[in-house]
């Protein structure tokens, strides 16, 4: 059992929980980057051993970029709405702020009642702005692995990831 206030294990529990968000946020962002590298394929074409090799840099080179970098370099390789644009850049603002300054903005906050229900508050906002980014992200992705014909056993795929990764081998 903890030894924290119940409002202050409920304030780190939901900062844990936005900072999932974040994560999640950015893999997505590398998922859109892939179905847009695949709308070119064929759905069930082999992969050849050049492509294979392009796909690897393209996922090394996502695992390496900062969430901006892959926003900035999205933009440069599609034409993106601007309302869009607004989601995905105050996603981007959220993820910095939690990520580097939400603590140090509350700052002494933390040690009262009133000051963690406000850190609260702002940490419900920042949340739904992840999540309309990632929700967003995912829309873009699932839309290009529609139209690439690609979408048809992803969700099987998915399930079948999941599966895996819930699976402990000891």
């Amino acid at each position: 059992m903890s030894d924290l206030a119940p409002d202050l294990q409920e304030l780190y529990t939901q900062v844990g929980i936005a900072c999932e968000i974040t994560q999640v946020l950015e893999v997505e962002a590398g998922n859109l980057a892939l179905a847009y590298l695949t709308f070119f394929m064929k759905p069930g074409q082999d992969v050849t051993a050049v492509e294979t090799d392009v796909f690897r840099a393209v996922i090394e080179d996502v695992n390496r970029k900062t969430l901006g970098a892959m926003f900035r370099h999205l933009r440069g390789i599609a034409t993106i709405d601007a309302t869009l644009l607004e989601i995905m850049d105050k996603a981007l603002e959220r993820r910095n702020y939690l990520t580097h300054h939400f603590f140090r903005t509350h700052n002494f906050a933390i040690q009262s009642i009133e000051g963690r229900a406000a850190m609260m508050k702002d940490l419900e906002t920042v949340s739904a702005d992840l999540k309309r980014g990632h929700q967003l992200l995912s829309a873009m992705t699932d839309s290009i692995n529609q139209l690439a014909g690609h979408g048809k056993d992803l969700n099987a795929t998915v399930e079948k990831f999941v599966r895996r990764g819930k699976r402990i081998d000891i």
